[in-house]
């Protein structure tokens, strides 16, 4: 991974890190208490999703979910990757239950 400024990653698609907005949305869905714990396990502060399901799961369990392929389960992480609007919409609809 690079190591670039802040600034350079915003303002171009050189880094696949979560944008600032992303996150945003991301950390206000958090304080649900589903939300706290991984979906799958029951482990704390989940850094994936699935997008497919809306679910928030562990680093273990997104691997899990990986194996399956994309067409079963769309994993994201919270703070790696890249999101689009209709993935963020995704996870504002549905909560870990």
């Amino acid at each position: 991974m690079h190591n670039f400024p802040n600034d350079f990653c915003e303002s171009t698609d050189k880094c696949n890190m979560a944008s600032p907005r992303t996150r945003r949305v991301l950390k206000d869905l958090r304080p649900n208490d589903d939300n706290n714990h991984c979906f799958e396990c029951g482990a704390g502060n989940p850094q994936w999703v699935s997008v497919s399901y809306g679910i928030w799961i562990c680093l273990e369990c997104s691997g899990l979910h990986r194996g399956l392929g994309v067409h079963l389960s769309f994993v994201r992480s919270v703070t790696m990757d890249k999101w689009k609007d209709t993935e963020l919409n995704k996870m504002k609809a549905r909560i870990n239950k």
